[in-house]
């Protein structure tokens, strides 16, 4: 897909708008996973602003998007909502009365196609649904995104195997690497790198992005929009609680409590700038 510098930088900008004012949304609900969100919203944003995931409500056929990292699914609302598939109305009274919308995803969601949030299944499912709509010559894209923790479950590294031997290059892989999890640095208890290494020896071709530069970013999408005959992942390397000056690359930073009132003008004013 080619899109102008201009184009990108309108994205980000617009991008910008959007987590505030989901952020805004998180302070009056008071519960969530920060920073988990915020490492993965500017890939999110992109893949939505520019045209690359097909989403809404009077389309016959969408693609399938999958946030295996089910703690970080409220990043697709606010998307949901300008395309129509989640009420507006679902989005104003969350947190203040009766709403489908949840910290976790799930089906009972317009427009979230998995239950998430029990670590190492997403990509299985992708992949089962990735080789269904092959077998019933259903076109469209089936887009998963995995932390790294994910890469401590077999799990993951049984449906690599599997999409990698019937060539699934319709599935579109996003690894999220912020080298925080629940645990701490994953160096620090089993070493995951090299990822790249390991991704190609299970026959997927890869690519390394910085996960928060539009411009890597967009040509890391492009990369996987244009699989032929072999699955293709890309590696975004992130930081956790990104844009938020006393979460960034902190572990801490993964849950919401904690946060007080003071806290909670930092979030907004940080992420205002």
């Amino acid at each position: 897909m080619s899109i102008s510098s201009k184009r990108i930088s309108e994205i980000e900008q617009e991008g910008r708008k959007i987590k505030l004012d989901m952020f805004r949304k998180f302070c009056q609900v008071r519960e969530g996973h920060p920073g988990s969100i915020l490492s993965i919203f500017d890939i999110v944003n992109a893949l939505y602003l520019g045209g690359f995931i097909q989403v809404g409500r009077d389309s016959n056929i969408n693609d399938v998007f999958i946030m295996s990292k089910g703690h970080a699914a409220a990043v697709q609302y606010p998307y949901l909502v300008r395309e129509g598939v989640i009420d507006q109305r679902d989005w104003d009274k969350w947190g203040s009365g009766i709403s489908v919308l949840r910290v976790f995803g799930n089906k009972d969601i317009p427009g979230i196609d998995v239950t998430s949030g029990s670590l190492g299944h997403g990509l299985g499912i992708a992949a089962g649904i990735a080789l269904a709509n092959r077998m019933d010559d259903i076109d469209v894209n089936v887009f998963v995104v995995i932390s790294e923790g994910e890469l401590y479950e077999g799990s993951t590294w049984e449906a690599l195997l599997f999409l990698s031997h019937h060539n699934l290059d319709n599935i579109k892989i996003i690894l999220d690497v912020n080298r925080n999890m629940i645990l701490g640095r994953p160096e620090d208890h089993v070493g995951l790198e090299s990822i790249d290494e390991k991704m190609m020896a299970f026959n997927l071709e890869a690519t390394r992005i910085n996960g928060h530069n539009y411009e890597e970013i967009f040509a890391g999408l492009n990369f996987l929009m244009t699989a032929q005959g072999r699955p293709r992942i890309m590696i975004a390397d992130t930081i956790k609680g990104k844009g938020v000056s006393f979460m960034e690359d902190k572990p801490e930073s993964h849950y919401w409590a904690g946060l007080d009132q003071e806290k909670m003008d930092i979030i907004l004013r940080d992420l205002a700038l």
